[in-house]
């Protein structure tokens, strides 16, 4: 049919001429509609990220008392570095159309990224430059002085006062589905002015800093501003990407120069306006603008913060026309984008600003933020910042995300605890309305429970995630998908054991699916066996309701709560489980007893102890052993009866993910020789098994990958671990050096993020960090499903 009228329409060309443009448009998407497929306008999809990539050139790498040293062994490490970000970038293209970088100052790093980049992200700015000499001759000379005047003539070959410093180190890529546009007003236009340089595939505006501290005048530091056509929706977008004035944590007070960033973003406003100011109000309502980079403005230091007088204080042009997009839909997770200063520095503002009523508002919509997991061992001390935009949906983000309001009823006799989500208020609000769509759904309780979570269509795929998390997805129990059948509608479950507070994501399983669905989200009641509480070691205690006599919604006598025991150390040795049965007022009419039990290593069923209201038993269980604790109730009182039960195990899963150094030890000559004792259970492993890895880390950090340059990743122990870094020629006090102990873990607190609370080693004149993880149990299924 579709076809047929595409022909039709082509022959009556000249009609068609004669036709109002209003009218061309209806026909256009009519035409997509009966061909199955979504209109221009109706797809837009865009994923951007930003990324510190901490590529430096020689002057921010050697300007100290060792220069020379350092100069003699830096070569290659940068464009090492450079190929491990391409690499990881092309892992997956999928994920980004558009990527701004800061801090790219090596000139062969540029070049790498370039050439391994241009391919799948033909549209790209390499370089910005500015003749910083002519512009700040002073600045640069005290900067320099600051640091070692002799190494800049022997980095740079040529006295001070003639130096120029480095460029913007910014540099931006987008996909094919993009093309660089004219800027509306070119009054920012940059490459044609005196001592300008500039390497792009298409127009790019520029303001340079005006203001600038420290080391920071050594750069021309700026913004950069191109505007990109959206091929497949013909939208437009304004990208600004930055690097400004560096804050300096390590140094007092905190939020230092924060008078130089103040006239920065100023000058970032007067860039977009002026550059925007042809446009009329009807055209600008539709522009999607983001500004990107590190910006540098502290979140969790200073009093009051720098972050709240610019994003959080009304009446103000960075308030009332933009927001900081990981505050509006991750409020509750810090997104450390900096580890080294426990900071959130690096930002994506958009315009306009965010959906508020969770319905189909606005032009555009900030999806989801995150800090991608695969790019935090890069080299960088930064993370990189990704979200992901597309057209305005209902509930489109997690700050509007749907109120999940579970309701009690009785099915069979028994209680039943359920939302099926689909219909509201006369509306069909459960759609992937547009390729690449994202629906949210918020789920707050009193207490922890295990849910049977899907969609009615295995064409939509669920992901869950915790307010303290929103990158990473937490694990079904099962591996599998299952099925229910729920008002004669088949729903595809997977089944969670969850906190009282979790968010849930819809999406299509691949980027360009459309359609509708229903979601189910269903609470266990632990009722039965089928429908048993499951129970993660360390988690808050999963709970049950025993009914009253003459319940409304049946009668529930029993509640069942199913356990398994994941992990062994590596010693062999098994872990110690504890389970706990509470809220059992009366021993003879409440009994809690083990069902199905199997240990693995042969021992035989343990009982329960009874104290108070809590049964409790504690005995070593293989890896995977299993069972179920079952609350019984033996006549139903007036009242109802909550109980609980929950799980601890001594079993502690450590993954060592990178060794860096952020200083070598005292005196930096040559580069230090660095092996590891590790101390797990009763065994001591030294890694590498013989010999020494070389670190070098004068002026920036080195990092070594565990794994790549040491061994063993991931160890699983029952009692205790703890790590030495040992230098093998240093003569200092701390060396052998001190045992740092891993983190305990306690109820509640079932893992240790290890990369922003990492083991630090203070040397005489050196640093060292290990970046981990310590968890009880691995973010992954337990086993297969049922």
């Amino acid at each position: 049919m579709g076809d047929q009228l595409l022909e039709m329409l082509a022959r009556r060309k000249s009609w068609l001429d004669r036709l109002g443009l209003g009218l061309l448009v209806f026909l256009a998407t009519l035409i997509a509609g009966l061909m199955g497929g979504a209109s221009a306008q109706e797809v837009e999809t865009v994923r951007v990220a930003t990324f510190n990539a901490y590529l430096l050139s020689p002057i921010f790498k050697c300007a100290n008392a060792q220069f020379a040293d350092c100069l003699l062994q830096i070569p290659g490490e940068t464009e090492k570095q450079a190929k491990h970000l391409a690499d990881t970038i092309l892992a997956d293209t999928s994920r980004f159309d558009i990527i701004a970088i800061n801090e790219a100052w090596d000139e062969d790093a540029k070049q790498i990224l370039i050439g391994k980049l241009s391919h799948d992200y033909p549209n790209y700015v390499g370089k910005i430059d500015a003749p910083l000499v002519k512009l700040r001759p002073q600045a640069i000379r005290d900067a320099i002085t600051s640091l070692d005047p002799a190494a800049a003539v022997a980095i740079y070959g040529q006295p001070i006062e003639k130096i120029d410093g480095e460029d913007s180190g910014l540099m931006l890529f987008a996909k094919k589905d993009f093309d660089f546009l004219p800027l509306p007003d070119d009054s920012f236009k940059w490459g044609s002015g005196d001592g300008e340089t500039l390497d792009a595939t298409g127009e790019v505006g520029f303001t340079l800093y005006e203001h600038c501290g420290g080391v920071d005048c050594l750069s021309a530091k700026g913004a950069a501003i191109v505007r990109l056509l959206h091929k497949p929706s013909q939208s437009k977008y304004t990208v600004v990407f930055t690097h400004m004035q560096a804050d300096y944590f390590d140094k007092t007070p905190p939020e230092r120069h924060a008078d130089a960033r103040e006239a920065q973003f100023a000058q970032i406003e007067k860039l977009i306006e002026t550059t925007l100011s042809p446009l009329s109000d009807a055209q600008r309502r539709r522009e999607r603008v983001l500004v990107m980079g590190d910006l540098n403005i502290p979140i969790f230091h200073g009093t009051p913060t720098e972050w709240t007088g610019r994003f959080a204080t009304s009446g103000t042009y960075w308030t009332d026309g933009y927001y900081d997009s990981w505050a509006v839909t991750n409020p509750a997770d810090p997104g450390i984008s900096n580890y080294i200063d426990g900071e959130r520095y690096d930002y994506i503002l958009a315009s306009p600003q965010p959906y508020r009523s969770g319905g189909i508002e606005g032009p555009i919509c900030v999806q989801h933020v995150t800090i991608p997991v695969d790019f935090v061992d890069l080299e960088s001390d930064h993370n990189l910042v990704a979200a992901d935009l597309n057209l305005g949906n209902f509930f489109c983000h997690p700050g509007i995300a749907y109120k999940v309001n579970m309701t009690k009823v009785g099915v069979g006799g028994k209680p039943r605890e359920e939302e099926v989500i689909d219909w509201q208020d006369g509306q069909d609000v459960t759609q992937i309305r547009y390729p690449g769509s994202m629906q949210w759904f918020h789920v707050v309780r009193s207490d922890a429970g295990t849910y049977s979570i899907g969609p009615s269509t295995e064409d939509v795929k669920i992901d869950i995630f915790l307010p303290d998390n929103m990158t990473t997805p937490i694990a079904s129990y099962y591996g599998k998908t299952s099925k229910i059948v729920d008002r004669e509608r088949t729903m595809y479950v997977h089944t969670y054991a969850l906190p009282r507070e979790f968010y849930i994501r819809a999406t299509g399983k691949d980027r360009a699916y459309t359609g509708d669905y229903a979601l189910l989200v269903r609470r266990h009641t632990c009722a039965t066996k089928e429908e048993a509480c499951l129970l993660q070691p360390g988690e808050a205690p999963q709970g049950a309701t025993l009914s009253k006599a003459g319940g409304l919604f049946g009668t529930q006598n029993e509640a069942w709560f199913a356990f398994d025991v994941v992990g062994q150390a590596d010693s062999g040795a098994d872990q110690t489980v504890k389970l706990f049965a509470e809220g059992l007022p009366d021993a003879g009419n409440y009994k809690a007893e083990l069902e199905d039990f199997t240990n693995t290593n042969g021992s035989a069923a343990p009982a329960f102890e009874e104290k108070g209201t809590e049964r409790k038993l504690s005995d070593a269980m293989g890896d995977g052993s299993t069972g179920y604790i079952v609350i019984r109730q033996g006549t139903p009182g007036g009242a109802d009866v909550p109980v609980w039960a929950f799980m601890e195990t001594s079993v502690r899963n450590l993954e060592l993910k990178a060794l860096i150094c952020e200083d070598e030890t005292n005196p930096e000559l040559g580069s230090d020789d660095i092996y590891t004792v590790l101390s797990i259970d009763s065994r001591s492993l030294r890694f590498p098994a013989s010999g020494e890895r070389e670190f070098d880390c004068d002026d920036s950090a080195d990092h070594k990958d565990w794994e790549a340059y040491f061994g063993q990743r991931n160890l699983t122990f029952v009692s205790h671990a703890g790590m030495k870094v040992i230098e093998e020629d240093d003569s200092s006090p701390d060396d052998p050096s001190r045992l740092r102990d891993f983190p305990d873990l306690s109820m509640g607190v079932t893992s240790i993020d290890g990369v922003r609370t990492p083991l630090i080693w203070n040397f005489e004149g050196g640093r060292y960090r290990l970046n981990y993880e310590l968890r009880m149990r691995q973010n992954r299924s337990v086993k297969p499903g049922p």
